[in-house]
């Protein structure tokens, strides 16, 4: 037996139903079980509080959509009195203008009937007249004024809206670029620790096998060996499926090079 600590068999046949893990009968195994419900409870914890947050989240925004809506209803409103004013100020400014045209009149006939009492105060009414319609017609500027500055913050938050959409596009992008380069990492790590596991078991099972032991505890302790590593890399508990198929080979290599020497 020269050889039989290297080991390197020739590829074997593929288990195409591997052994469905053993039954709890090792302390190791006990603890992988405990550990193993651990993570699933600590998983179920995580799944919750996400599931809470995102109701927190929900509410919020429900919350600031309301806001938002009551804001836009103001600002409406705020626009819609202004052209009310506008055109009520406009009216105005046609009766002004209608007042002083007929007080002018009045005054033309006045004069002309040479009553210069009734013709002055005809002009200070026409004055007066001439007066209320340059107010009218200035109320009538600020009210279109104040209709085009409502118009204006209108389209500035809406500006200032999709600029906040699109910040928070960005950052979820980028969370959700973080989040996939750590579920990588975390899966390049776990299949690094199974391909540890499997060279550690191949070692042992070399060692088994250049031992000098008899044929039949060779392969008790070849047996216990698998029995130990097989819980921590069997797919169904989270292993990785492709350490667990050369794990599978090298224990049928293992068994085959025992049988044979």
């Amino acid at each position: 037996m020269t050889n039989a600590s290297n080991l390197d068999f020739v590829p074997n046949v593929e288990m195409p139903n591997a052994p469905n893990l053993v039954r709890p009968n090792t302390v190791r195994q006990l603890r992988a079980r405990a550990e193993f419900h651990a993570r699933m409870a600590n998983l179920e914890a995580k799944i919750k509080a996400e599931e809470k947050a995102q109701e927190t989240a929900i509410r919020n925004a429900v919350k600031k959509a309301a806001e938002e809506k009551a804001r836009e209803k103001a600002i409406k409103n705020a626009a819609k009195k202004a052209e009310d004013n506008a055109r009520n100020e406009a009216v105005r400014l046609s009766r002004a203008e209608a007042a002083a045209a007929k007080a002018a009149a009045r005054a033309k006939r006045e004069k002309s009937n040479r009553n210069k009492a009734a013709a002055k105060k005809a002009a200070e009414n026409a004055e007066k007249a001439a007066e209320n319609a340059k107010k009218a017609k200035k109320a009538a500027e600020n009210a279109k004024k104040a209709a085009e500055n409502a118009e204006k913050a209108k389209k500035a938050k809406k500006a200032a809206e999709n600029a906040e959409k699109a910040k928070k596009a960005a950052e979820n992008a980028e969370k959700a670029k973080k989040a996939a380069e750590n579920a990588k990492k975390a899966e390049k790590a776990k299949k690094a620790q199974a391909n540890a596991l499997v060279r550690i078991v191949k070692k042992n099972w070399s060692n088994v096998a250049a031992s000098t032991m008899s044929r039949n505890d060779k392969k008790k302790k070849g047996k216990k060996i698998y029995y130990t590593a097989a819980p921590k890399l069997h797919p169904n508990r989270g292993g990785n499926t492709q350490a667990f198929q050369v794990f599978s080979n090298a224990y049928d290599k293992f068994k085959t090079y025992v049988n044979r020497n």
